[in-house]
């Protein structure tokens, strides 16, 4: 497991007095457990029904749920973080073009403010530049204004649509200049 350095655009991984800071690893195999809790965190937000078990995901989620190491295999790969023994997050990253894509960033609400969000993202920032990337490019649900507010503390910055796939939900898109 990795510890990440401080995030020069934060400071580092916030963490709460007697806790301690966020582990990150790359671990395809919590990918499907924190894949899931996003997708119904997702559905939720949306005001959509949420699913009782990844069985019943539509097509569009099953893209990278059935088979993350495809979806996130090299030169891309799937980060979760830890807090205490405990799964507290993920996020997935790939190249789109010569960017790489971060995907489906995910924090546990037990573990929210414990600075895990941050760690998880100082670390996708060290391979994408280890992999030459140029930049980080995500799109995101307007409503999720905490996610927004973190990435933009991080240095994003907002720019049009990077790809014409989105369908017909509302998403704002975001660029970080490696």
């Amino acid at each position: 497991m990795t510890t990440p350095p401080p995030d020069p655009a934060t400071g580092g991984p916030t963490t709460g007095p007697g806790r301690a800071a966020p582990t990150v690893a790359d671990d395809l195999a919590a990918a499907p457990e924190l894949l899931f809790a996003y997708y119904n965190a997702t559905a939720a937000e949306l005001g959509r029904r949420t699913w009782d078990t990844p069985a019943a995901l539509p097509d569009y989620f099953r893209v990278d749920y059935d088979d993350p190491a495809a979806y996130y295999g090299p030169p891309g790969g799937y980060l979760s973080a830890r807090l205490d023994g405990r799964l507290a997050g993920g996020v997935g990253y790939h190249f789109h073009g010569p960017d790489i894509e971060v995907k489906r960033l995910y924090v546990a609400p037990e573990a929210r403010g414990a600075g895990v969000a941050r760690a998880l993202m100082a670390v996708l920032h060290e391979r994408a530049r280890a992999a030459g990337a140029p930049r980080c490019v995500l799109d995101v649900l307007p409503q999720r204004t905490g996610a927004i507010n973190l990435y933009k503390r991080l240095g994003y910055r907002q720019i049009g649509p990077y790809r014409d796939d989105h369908g017909p939900i509302e998403l704002l898109c975001y660029a970080y200049d490696l």
